[in-house]
């Protein structure tokens, strides 16, 4: 009996052995399944990615056409369920280039404009001081300003360039800037370090022109009101545009005032700030460009993604 009773306890283990076998081997291909399964997921999401990029892409392109209009239904295309494209077109010359009002010492534009954001004039005389001692050779700071003993005194690492800016990030090293990003958090919509210089007083919104000008907002938006016409939107057909004398006239300014801002004005602008959003599925893409127009082949500015 003895013998007989080691057999089956013999085969016993090995039937136990070849069950455990069985269940690793479910395992491990259930574990192969799932790798797949997820590769096959991850490489359906990398495609999605590359073709919400490919459809912004072609937005772009769009967008760069000189003759194209903001309004233009080509800006906006669905070329297949769920797949498809959005373009916002703008002047950039609408927005303030800081380097030009700095450089130019046209401080009391932005002083005009940080007061109109909310902030005490004490705070807007500082940072346009400031932000005018960066860009501007020597040691001795303006009234308001800082120059690189201010900010050793403060304990701050950073020091002017006494260069124009290059980048935001070295806009927002300047002292008094944080009163600015706390007062208007999106203050860099409202500026450009790539536009030619003068401010597109046929794109540019009320509040900048306002600023520009010392004016009154609401005579400002008035004028502004009838130049985008009945859409409400600047660059449209039913614009009615401005020009030197229709300007004077809508923001009650005399002959000298005029004179005395030719330069710091234009009435229509090269350089286009373009941003298109890609969809496809649940992927989105957005690239931002800045282009000027007018020069063959077309001079690429900025090109940003994300």
């Amino acid at each position: 009996m003895k013998p007989h009773s080691s057999y089956f306890r013999r085969r016993g283990s090995a039937l136990i052995l070849v069950f455990w076998c069985l269940l690793l081997l479910s395992l491990a291909v259930f574990g192969v399944v799932e790798i797949v399964e997820l590769s096959v997921e991850h490489a359906a999401h990398d495609q999605t990615d590359v073709d919400a990029r490919a459809l912004a892409a072609s937005g772009v392109a769009i967008g760069e056409a000189s003759q194209v209009l903001r309004d233009d239904p080509l800006l906006r295309q669905e070329v297949s369920p769920g797949h498809g494209f959005r373009v916002t077109i703008e002047s950039e010359d609408a927005r303030f280039n800081l380097n030009f009002l700095l450089l130019t010492n046209h401080r009391d534009v932005l002083v005009n404009l940080f007061t109109r954001w909310g902030m005490k004039m004490d705070e807007a005389q500082h940072a346009a001081d400031s932000l005018y001692d960066w860009v501007t050779p020597g040691d001795l700071p303006s009234l308001n300003g800082a120059k690189a003993d201010a900010y050793e005194k403060a304990g701050l690492p950073q020091r002017p360039s006494h260069q124009p800016f290059q980048s935001w990030r070295e806009v927002a090293l300047v002292m008094g800037m944080d009163a600015v990003a706390a007062a208007k958090p999106d203050w860099q919509d409202s500026f450009t370090l790539w536009s030619d210089g003068a401010l597109d007083v046929n794109e540019a919104p009320a509040e900048r022109i306002a600023a520009l000008f010392g004016v009154d907002t609401g005579r400002a938006e008035y004028l502004v009101k009838t130049r985008d016409g009945r859409d409400g939107i600047p660059g449209t057909l039913d614009d009615v545009p401005l020009n030197a004398a229709s300007l004077q006239a809508g923001l009650g300014l005399t002959d000298i005032q005029m004179k005395a801002m030719q330069n710091e004005i234009m009435f229509g602008s090269s350089v286009r700030r373009i941003e298109s959003v890609g969809r496809a599925a649940d992927a989105r893409a957005t690239i931002s460009v800045v282009v000027r127009l007018n020069e063959t082949p077309q001079q690429l500015l900025v090109w940003s993604e994300r």
